[in-house]
């Protein structure tokens, strides 16, 4: 799962000095022939990546634009300031959730499934800010340690970057399952 940013950098002539954008390549220290700068359109970084965050999924599926099929979305700045707040509004809610023990699928042992106990938190709250996502290869679908460091890890993200957006920067999620 990946965010990322495109800016535009095109060299336009019409464009004031201030205006542009100088765009370096380089392999090995010494330029690299192959790139060159004035074709460059646009600059793509890969902003943030998560592994098998199904509720940061959900949400980006459920509240942005679908570029491709299930796989690509088209985010804005506001989108992302909106995840951020679920983010908070989850974490809020967490730290005054009391923890149970619930028996979870952990695995399949000799052609059956085994349960293990796993501590979860008791609010079904979450469940209607960022619910987990059920899937193939989405991970535990359960609200525990792992659920909320990947809201934590989002949010220490969000807070980082998003003062450095632009209201115009175009964003896409990307998910490969």
């Amino acid at each position: 799962m990946y965010l990322s940013k495109k800016t535009y950098v095109k060299q336009w002539s019409h464009n004031k000095p201030e205006d542009q954008f100088e765009v370096s390549v380089k392999r090995g220290g010494e330029e690299y022939p192959n790139i060159k700068s004035k074709r460059v359109s646009y600059v793509e970084e890969e902003l943030m990546y998560w592994r098998k965050a199904n509720q940061i999924h959900g949400w980006f599926t459920e509240n942005t634009h679908e570029i491709v099929a299930d796989v690509r979305y088209y985010v804005t700045k506001t989108d992302l300031e909106v995840l951020l707040e679920a983010c908070k509004k989850v974490v809020e809610v967490l730290e005054t959730s009391p923890k149970i023990t619930k028996q979870v699928v952990g695995g399949w042992k000799d052609g059956a499934e085994y349960m293990v106990d796993v501590e979860v938190y008791d609010n079904s709250i979450i469940a209607d800010i960022l619910p987990p996502t059920q899937g193939f290869f989405f991970g535990s679908d359960t609200i525990d340690d792992y659920y909320k460091q990947d809201i934590l890890n989002t949010i220490k993200f969000l807070e980082e970057e998003l003062p450095n957006c632009q209201e115009g920067d175009d964003f896409e999620y990307y998910a490969s399952w």
